[in-house]
């Protein structure tokens, strides 16, 4: 039996997959709520109504950025049989970083782990147990 998502869940689900790539692109510091309501077309209060705050928006959408790059990871991996070609998946991967498989803006870990070194202890270790 499926269970389908409550209006708040889908509304949370388009709020992080809209604004993730801004995210990504921008930081933490860098994305302002006036990014996340025009790229959603949502207002102030509908995203707070779904978020408490600008961080967990980002810790969200960090999340959600990579799984993006875990699935890739593991799509490839389930193409290879030896641990050579496994290992390889990771520097294949980050090697080709422009294709489809990382959000844009390059890799969430790195970008996060830069930004987030000593302003934002969440994200910085959201980033340090990604890596």
């Amino acid at each position: 039996m499926s269970q389908e998502l409550s209006k708040a869940d889908r509304t949370r689900h388009f709020i992080i997959e809209t604004t993730a790539e801004i995210s990504n692109k921008k930081g933490y510091a860098g994305t302002a709520l006036s990014d996340l309501t025009q790229a959603t077309g949502l207002t102030k209060g509908s995203i707070y109504g779904d978020f408490e705050n600008k961080e967990e928006v980002a810790l969200a959408c960090f999340d959600y950025n990579l799984a993006k790059i875990n699935q890739a990871v593991q799509q490839r991996m389930q193409q290879v049989s030896s641990f050579h070609g496994k290992l390889s998946v990771y520097a294949q991967l980050y090697h080709s970083f422009t294709q489809a498989s990382f959000p844009e803006g390059c890799c969430p870990i790195l970008n996060t782990a830069i930004e987030a070194d000593d302003t934002n202890n969440l994200l910085k270790d959201k980033a340090s147990k990604a890596l």
